[in-house]
């Protein structure tokens, strides 16, 4: 008799745990139904504040649906979506062209001839 106790023991516990890891596991499908939808990749973009300014602008004038930052962190730290880098990196970089001048373009001549 002593032996079938501890193989009725065994048996129970195992019942116990399979049934604890069912329900774990459809509480998580269920939980991840109703959780919001996550962006399929994020970016930590670091940048001064003006060009931060620039980006917020940039989101800003996109309409609701494909607004691409995610979080404003600080100063200079953006969280944004990853799909949107190549198209903000760009505008960006038109943005500082568009800004950024050399000696000759502030004087107004070419000095070098």
């Amino acid at each position: 008799m002593p032996s079938k106790d501890p193989s009725k023991k065994k048996k129970s516990r195992t019942k116990s745990s399979n049934r604890s890891g069912a329900s774990s596991s459809s509480a998580g499908s269920a939980s991840s139904g109703s959780a919001p939808a996550l962006p399929s990749s994020g970016y930590l973009l670091t940048c001064d504040p003006p060009a931060k300014q620039f980006i917020r602008h940039l989101n800003e004038t996109k309409s609701i649906d494909k607004k691409f930052i995610i979080e404003d962190l600080d100063a200079t730290h953006l969280l944004i979506d990853g799909k949107a880098r190549g198209e903000i990196m760009r505008k960006v970089e038109q943005w500082m062209d568009e800004n950024v001048f050399t000696n000759v373009d502030r004087v107004g001549e070419n000095l070098e001839t």
